[in-house]
């Protein structure tokens, strides 16, 4: 038979667990069948949208928030599917791969976040793999060229 933790108990147990950083990425298709990538001027390759989820923030209002922030458009719950998941271990960093089901039109006015990104650009589904950071590039070709 097993007892239920107290709160106290179930507080100690959870501060014992390894602290890994949650971050969230979305594929954005345009209507052409072209991914969104973005440029972050802190990484030399290019991203899918997306960022790190803040304390008591679900991954999709992350995601809706992140998308906003960094290339001023917005984006719904309701549209939101996970695909996958990559674990960066080194980091200690879980990626968590979104797809959005709506299209968005290739000449839509996007307005980058000048502090931190510094351009966008609609990618053939062919050509994801090589802009995107090894470890995207790996989860891409298996997941989206394959």
């Amino acid at each position: 038979m097993t007892e239920e933790y107290t709160a106290e108990e179930d507080r100690i147990w959870r501060a014992s667990q390894p602290q890994k950083m949650i971050v969230v990425k979305v594929i954005i298709k345009s209507d052409k069948g072209n991914v969104l990538l973005a440029k972050p001027n802190y990484k030399k390759n290019w991203q899918l949208p997306g960022g790190g989820v803040e304390n008591g923030e679900s991954p999709e209002d992350a995601i809706i928030r992140e998308t906003k922030e960094e290339l001023s458009l917005t984006i719904f719950k309701d549209d939101l599917t996970i695909k996958g998941t990559i674990y960066k271990a080194d980091e200690e960093m879980l990626f968590l791969l979104y797809e959005s089901s709506k299209l968005v039109a290739e000449d839509v006015e996007l307005i980058v976040q000048e502090n931190e990104i510094t351009d966008f650009k609609f990618t053939e589904t062919t050509a994801v793999s090589d802009l995107l950071s090894p470890y995207y590039a790996d989860f891409w070709k298996k997941n989206y060229t394959e």
